[in-house]
């Protein structure tokens, strides 16, 4: 199994977006700055800052060794990085003023570590000490325990002794409420005077997981970073997806996201804030290939052997950015390991990386849920399931628009574990077009076509013990959740909290109208687990009705997925119409005349 979580082990050729951005907050003419990495739901963000953390410490100690040889003119290698993990303080009252209190924390513990090269130690810790009691009191009237009661809410005995009297009561009269601009004013001034005396180069803070906050903390995230923005020597390193901020600063304002002139993607507060945005690309096929291929060695082969193939993938990825490192070169590389545990596994490869969208958590955890399959199948005795038969079956059930596929199969396959006909049709496939009836209507499509072409054929294969071992696994090891965006799953909860049809078709489509098709796939298997807890769910039957221009329900694999599982004959004569419209499409009314509908139902649609 393989860890589901960041990694500072480069698997995905990242190191090269890492150093790039370290070169950007380490070099004084480019700082203050706010750097947006943006990507996708898994696309590796927390993996690229956790990178550029080794990185900056790398540079940072082998400044140093060159500072003490001497010789060239010395570089000032004093950096402080702050990991500030937005999602942990969720439930924080104010999470704008726990992010400020985590910098001052941070800054006071690195000024105690290295009190031998503070030239004014005590003079720095005084003022955050200062800074740090403010936003405890500034905290705490946020939280309006006793709002004009201002003694209830001052920090506790030991803490208070820290700053002078003096400090004390001009601290009381700077953050009461009419006067908040005076503390805030005097801490931007103070922090830029901390960073000088402590002589830093750069004081380099991570904001991750911003994008499972809600919106309002995503703001208050934000607006800390905006108090930072100015401050000299500081930078700023968020990541999320895109698209959920600027959701957030949608609801926070209620104003509809402006675009420029040039056409840019983000919103103007996110412009004036987001000084760098730097999106993560898409893995390409090779670089899934690379990536798929380096996970299979690191568990398959003694793990202890890994660190130094890894450490020769780095060196090859630094003189190569573009050509695939497969098992070929890891062996090359490596003559005294045997691989042949790994290269039993090669033929999953190219499956995967054809039809998993390059998103490296869904190909990491597509991996975990192959190798309990595997351990299943060797538990129950069966010795002859071939990996690539079992990854072709398996890439149905993760690609979006290939889901209805694997029912149809398992249907066709059901009473003898062969499938009739199966050399034919993927003979049809493979020359662009299926037509064969019982397959033409579902399956004659592009990505149909696609799969069915693609080797291994099932012809003359028993799959009976495939789709025995993927039953119950498939709820166990790939929840919902697991396949759904947390863009795509925060825009159904807000959508489903609309209360009529009229509230939800005035919000729907501006909500939507960025998702591609994989993201629609992800709404409507929300929308069917909706419907198979509750077949009589207003919230479903608001979607259906509202879409009367198909954008959700867009084929018939989509109005299949809805009603998966689902009982059908609990479905009301409120769907009579979403039903009748669907119908005008032959494979649409094909499906759904094969349907176990209510009376009431097929009365209303007469």
């Amino acid at each position: 199994m393989w860890a589901d979580n960041e990694t500072k082990d480069d698997l995905l050729g990242y190191q090269v977006h890492a150093d790039l951005l370290r070169d950007v907050v380490l070099d004084p003419k480019m700082l203050p700055i706010s750097i947006g990495v943006f990507g996708d739901w898994g696309s590796g963000k927390s993996s690229l800052m956790l990178l550029m953390q080794e990185s900056i410490e790398k540079w940072r100690t082998e400044t140093e060794e060159a500072n003490k040889v001497g010789g060239a003119a010395k570089k000032n290698a004093r950096v402080l990085q702050i990991m500030f993990n937005s999602w942990q303080f969720e439930d924080y009252e104010d999470t704008k003023l726990t992010l400020i209190e985590t910098i001052l924390s941070d800054v006071i513990k690195d000024i105690e570590d290295h009190r031998d090269v503070f030239e004014k130690a005590d003079a720095c810790l005084s003022k955050i000490k200062y800074l740090k009691l403010g936003v405890v009191v500034l905290k705490n009237l946020a939280r309006k325990i006793i709002p004009k009661e201002i003694q209830e809410l001052l920090p506790n005995k030991e803490e208070w002794k820290e700053i002078s009297k003096e400090d004390q009561d001009l601290l009381l009269d700077e953050v009461k409420e009419a006067n908040s601009s005076l503390f805030i004013k005097r801490f931007r001034e103070d922090f830029t005077q901390i960073i000088a005396d402590g002589d830093y180069r750069s004081v380099v803070v991570y904001v991750d997981d911003l994008d499972r906050c809600s919106p309002k903390r995503i703001i208050q995230c934000l607006e800390a970073v905006k108090l930072f923005v100015n401050v000299d020597k500081t930078a700023f390193v968020i990541g999320a997806d895109q698209r959920i901020i600027e959701h957030a600063i949608h609801e926070q304002y209620k104003t509809p996201l402006q675009q420029t002139t040039i056409s840019s993607p983000y919103s103007d507060y996110l412009e004036k804030l987001i000084q760098l945005p730097y999106k993560l690309p898409k893995l390409s096929y090779s670089e899934q290939e690379t990536y798929v291929t380096l996970l299979l060695c690191s568990k398959m082969e003694n793990e202890n052997l890994f660190p130094t193939i890894h450490k020769k993938y780095l060196k090859f990825r630094e003189k190569d950015k573009h050509s695939k490192y497969g098992l070929d070169k890891i062996e090359k590389d490596n003559p005294e390991v045997n691989f042949s545990t790994t290269s039993g596994y090669l033929s999953i490869i190219p499956i995967m990386a054809s039809f998993l969208n390059g998103n490296p958590r869904q190909l990491k955890r597509f991996l975990n849920t192959f190798d309990m399959r595997r351990r299943m199948a060797g538990v129950a005795g069966f010795r002859e399931i071939a990996p690539e038969m079992l990854v072709k079956l398996m890439v149905l059930e993760y690609n979006s628009q290939l889901r209805q596929y694997i029912d149809d199969l398992y249907s066709k396959q059901k009473d003898t574990g062969f499938i009739k006909g199966m050399k034919k049709v993927e003979e049809q496939a493979e020359a662009g077009e299926v037509k064969e009836n019982g397959w033409k209507d579902l399956w004659n499509t592009p990505e149909g076509k696609r799969w069915l072409s693609t080797k291994p054929s099932l012809a003359q294969k028993n799959l009976r013990n495939y789709f025995w071992i993927s039953r119950e696994a498939l709820q166990v090891a790939t929840p919902i959740e697991s396949k759904v965006s947390a863009l795509v799953q925060g825009v159904y909860d807000r959508l489903k909290m609309s209360q009529t049809d009229k509230a939800l078709s005035e919000k729907i489509w501006n909500e939507t109208n960025r998702f591609t098709k994989d993201e629609f796939c992800m709404l409507v298997m929300l929308l069917n687990q909706e419907l198979m807890a509750n077949p009589e769910s207003e919230v479903v039957r608001r979607f259906v009705d509202v879409d009367k221009d198909n954008k959700i329900f867009q084929t018939v694999l989509d109005v299949k997925d809805l009603f998966e599982g689902v009982d059908t004959g609990k479905l009301g004569p409120e769907y009579s119409d979403f039903l009748k419209r669907k119908s005008n499409d032959a494979a649409c009314k094909a499906y759904i005349d094969g349907l176990n509908l209510s009376q009431p139902l097929k009365n209303a649609m007469k």
